[in-house]
């Protein structure tokens, strides 16, 4: 056995994250671990890499029981993990990013950095990895991102690698390439622990599956022994999912952004429109310009050309600021890094974008402010210890909803969502699904951004196709295929 638990527990504010879990290992096997979120995933990730320390329980490495202390400790041992967050430094070329933790090769008292150079180099190709080493990080793609995070993994000896969604910010052709590096481990004998919400990748690649629920471990399956609907029946308390209707009528045209062009050429013409009721998905593959078409459009991005409009008012030099004021929020990929400041309360992230409507000659109105932020907490049904609590406490799917109530809290009239459901649980998307037509059934624009198309066909009533930094044809969602959306993709 590679790595066993025994009734491990771990509480935060008296309250167990994690309670009496055993959890098993083998070497070599690729095993899934799958739960809502606040299932206790992340804890135990965090309790196996030293991150958090245990309260209760043990820990067997290879048979021994051992103490982690802290991540450095982890990795001696020869566990290794890749965080649904990259950690790499942006300004650091991909061979300082490899050897991040590890000690520089060091010759005549200088740094060899040749020899370290070609160390990555082959520990690259034995992966079948191709990157450009001397490129900093900030100039990689995610899934080029993700490529120097495992090599980075691999330069010691890594005997678990936990993946903890890998897969959130790459198209299906990145993803194919991920897959393949994570067969050519497996061969190698390298256990991987696989963590995603994405039941397609859970059935495709792990041989066992580990499912938690509410901070306890349901069981563990061998993944033939299981469908999916099982599967998510054992992780959500009987939850089934609701499909969402698509409309084929519409009010009057509630944004509009035309001839938007970005100043750094990513965004060459994008023209968008959406009515009142529609959810207008838009799809394209990786480097098509969806994000930085949204991110000009609200102005997070600086615009050389264009026109915002919202409700027939136009937005002149769209900001952050003019685009709530017009009623215009944005959801967007990065919600740790734009959309929420983990530090702070729950409630004052809720009031962030709206703290203005609660102040009176200077004076805020606190009674008011908390009982709006617990009806958003309520309406949402976000699972906190309380309004004081801090965000990035919560599990990646409630502040994904605190994202929402602070969104909803300046009561828009067009969303643009970027990825809005990226490393969520099933139960939290279809909750974030419904939630975003209600709100366009009660009139307002929503224009929702994936690079998950079954999602997009699942979601939207028309389909924007963006290519190459460009709007091309627009799709009524009516019978569509995955094929026929992408046929218009590599069509441009």
């Amino acid at each position: 056995m590679l790595l066993r638990t025994e009734h491990i527990s771990k509480q935060f504010n008296g309250i167990y994250a994690l309670n009496d879990i055993n959890f098993e290992l083998l070497p070599g096997e690729i095993h899934g671990l799958v739960g809502e979120n606040g299932a206790g995933k992340s804890t135990l990730i965090k309790l196996l890499t030293g991150v958090y320390r245990l309260d209760e329980g043990e820990i067997y490495w290879e048979d021994r029981n051992v103490t982690i202390k802290n991540p450095v400790q982890s990795r001696e041992i020869g566990i290794n993990v890749i965080h649904q967050d990259r950690i790499l430094i942006p300004a650091f070329n991909g061979v300082e990013n490899a050897y991040l933790g590890m000690e520089y090769i060091v010759r005549g008292g200088k740094i060899d950095w040749k020899a370290m150079e070609r160390n990555v180099a082959e520990k690259a190709e034995s992966l079948g990895i191709d990157i450009d080493l001397k490129k900093t990080a900030a100039q990689l793609s995610p899934p080029q991102k993700t490529c120097l995070e495992i090599i980075r993994a691999m330069m010691q000896e890594c005997k678990l690698l936990i993946l903890d969604e890998p897969t959130a910010s790459l198209t299906d052709k990145e993803s194919e390439i991920l897959f393949s590096i994570i067969h050519t481990l497996k061969e190698r004998g390298t256990s991987i622990l696989y963590v995603t919400h994405r039941m397609d990748e859970i059935f495709r690649l792990t041989d066992r599956i580990t499912i938690f629920k509410n901070g306890t471990m349901v069981e563990t399956v061998h993944t033939c022994d299981v469908t999916k609907e099982l599967l998510v029946k054992k992780m959500t308390d009987q939850w089934s999912s609701q499909a969402i209707e698509h409309r084929q009528e519409f009010g009057e045209v509630m944004f509009e952004a035309s001839g938007i062009q970005s100043k750094d050429g990513v965004v060459q013409e994008g023209n968008l429109r959406a009515r009142s009721g529609e959810i207008l998905g838009v799809f394209g593959l990786g480097g098509s310009g969806r994000t930085e078409l949204l991110e000009c459009i609200y102005g997070y991005r600086a615009m050389k050309e264009g026109q915002v409009s919202v409700g027939g008012a136009t937005v002149a030099k769209p900001s952050p600021a003019k685009s709530l004021k017009h009623g215009m929020v944005l959801i967007c990929e990065d919600r740790r890094g734009k959309a929420m400041i983990g530090n702070l309360s729950i409630k004052n992230n809720i009031l962030l974008s709206s703290i203005d409507d609660y102040q009176r000659g200077g004076v805020l109105s606190e009674a008011k402010e908390t009982a709006d932020a617990q009806e958003k907490v309520d309406a949402l049904q976000i699972k906190i210890a309380g309004l004081s609590q801090r965000a990035i406490e919560l599990s990646g799917g409630n502040q994904q909803k605190v994202v929402f109530a602070k969104a909803l809290m300046t009561k828009p009239r067009v969303f643009l969502c970027d990825e809005p459901t990226q490393a969520v649980d099933v139960k939290t998307r279809s909750e974030i699904h419904r939630l975003l037509r209600q709100k366009a059934d009660e009139g307002s624009a929503v224009i929702y951004v994936s690079s998950d198309l079954k999602e997009i066909l699942e979601v939207a009533d028309t389909i924007q196709i963006m290519s190459r930094g460009r709007t091309t044809q627009q799709l009524r969602n009516e019978g569509l295929t995955s094929e026929q959306v992408l046929a218009c993709c590599y069509d441009n």
